[in-house]
Formats: C-alpha cells, structure tokens, sequence
C-alpha cells in the first residue's frame, strides 16, 4: 500500500544535478512503499521510460542502496541506508543540534530554555539559555531532577509502555509541592494528555511558583532520545500561555529531530519502549 506521505516529483532546476535528483528520488520511492518494489511498479509510479529507471536501480543496487532480491527479483533498501542511519545516530549531538534553538526559542519567548536527558529515574540537564528577565529560572548543568513530576521529565516518559512506568518512578512519590502529582494512576493519565498534545506541563508540582513546558526530540526510530523546555513564573507562563509555549517548542523539537533522522508520518507515532540513551546520557550516568 502506497505511503500517507507524498514525495514531489524532481523539478527542474539549473542549479541542480537532474540524474541524481532523480536516483534520489526512486530511492525515497522504495523507502516510503514499506515492501519490496519491482521495476515495473516504479515505472508506473514515476512514468519514465523503463530504461531510465532500470539504470537507476542498478546504479543504486552496485553502490548498496539497494538490494535486489534474486528469486523475487523486487528491490528494498540496501545496506549502505543502514550504515548511514547507524552513522549518523553514532555521531550525532544533541547539544550541538539544539543549541541554536534554544537560544532561539529563549529569545522568541523570553524565558529560560533547557534541554536534558533521561538518566535512570531523573532527567540531567545538559545546555541551557537564561531569560534576560529580571525574574527568571537559572537550570544548572548537571542538575538532576525526578522524571515524573516536571514537564521535561514527563515529556520523555510520556513514550513509555504504561506498564512499565514504575520501572521510572521512586515509589512512594515525594511531595515536593502541594501540586506534586501523588500516584502511578494518576501520572498514567497525565502522560496520555502529554502523548495527545504532545508536550508536557508541570503545574508547580516540583518547585513552588514555577511553570514548565517540555517536547521530546525523536530520532529516527522516533523514540525519545532528550527534551526540550521553558520554564519561568508561573505567573508569566500562565496556563493559556502554555499551551501557546508548547507549540513553539514543538516546531523547534521537531527541526532538531529531523537532524536526528525522524520524520513525520501521520500514520506512525513515536515509538512506545525504553528512552534512548544518547552520548550525553551515557556521559553523565
């Protein structure tokens, strides 16, 4: 079955090598069909003559971009696509990805932003972008912080079986405020409203008098691999100011993810399972 998501056709541009756009683009042909392709169907897809497409396959077949199957004699994806995903998840950096954003988004909303990492049951903040506010959050690097009742946490956990919540959790909960949520129910339910929104509000549940908001950064697995925030008064980030704060963050999470190899399919949502351990996770263990 043919993919929810469209790819245009090659354009025509000066500025561009036509025969390698067009090897680019069978090859996010046979990406996005989810099953072995034949000549032919691409054929019929691209509507070039059949010789053009056939030097195409075999050019991406000889470089390993594609395999084709001898009995079927259907193409998929080769095991050059791998070793590129494999690369870039081995060297990418999360810091230096999102970095610019932050400074970005610190700059858009005037508050603090932050980015942290999920290590055993606590986020560890990584890099972060002060609010030229008078009042405003000032997040250490290295602060630890408990996953299940500030927004950044909850952003990451929000990705976990339910089942398996516990496993993230210090059970019995500490109250660090009034608002501290209090139980394994009722943050199975908070997390269900963040995966619908798809980011994460702490309502002065860890510090008295502060507001975060908080969107996980996907990679290409579209698992959670970090988490992006803005935290400041809560007097300033009201609740209707919040949601508005979360779809900003959301914009800059998802450019960061790209980078990470993610991509927004409406027909797949971020993988269920165990928060990725980045490099700057497996630094600060």
């Amino acid at each position: 079955m043919e993919s929810a998501r469209k790819t245009e056709a090659p354009a025509r541009d000066t500025h561009i090598i036509q025969s390698l756009d067009k090897g680019l683009f069978v090859l996010e042909l046979v990406e996005q069909a989810g099953h072995p392709v034949g000549l032919n169907e691409l054929k019929l897809k691209l509507g070039w003559d059949k010789a053009t497409v056939h030097r195409i396959l075999a050019t991406l077949e000889r470089r390993g971009y594609l395999l084709r199957h001898p009995a079927t004699k259907l193409y998929s994806l080769g095991l050059k696509v791998y070793a590129l995903y494999d690369s870039l998840t081995r060297n990418f950096d999360i810091h230096d990805a999102t970095h610019s954003y932050l400074v970005q988004v610190a700059e858009e909303t005037g508050e603090s932003t932050h980015l942290a990492v999920a290590v055993g049951k606590e986020i560890v903040f990584i890099d972060r972008v002060q609010s030229t506010e008078v009042l405003s959050v000032n997040t250490q690097i290295g602060a630890r912080e408990p996953l299940f009742c500030t927004a950044i946490g909850r952003a990451i956990l929000a990705y976990v079986p339910p089942d398996e919540i516990e496993n993230y959790v210090q059970i019995p909960f500490v109250r660090y405020t009034s608002r501290t949520i209090g139980s394994v129910a009722a943050l199975r339910s908070e997390l269900v409203k963040v995966g619908q929104k798809g980011f994460a509000v702490d309502n002065e549940e860890y510090i008295e008098g502060i507001r975060c908001v908080a969107v996980p950064v996907f990679n290409h697995e579209h698992a959670p691999i970090a988490a992006m925030g803005i935290s400041g008064p809560a007097n300033r980030i009201t609740s209707a100011r919040a949601d508005h704060l979360g779809v900003i963050l959301k914009k800059a999470a998802q450019q960061v993810s790209a980078q990470a190899g993610w991509n927004e399919e409406p027909e797949r949502s971020p993988r269920k399972g165990r928060p990725v351990a980045s490099p700057a996770a497996a630094a600060v263990r």
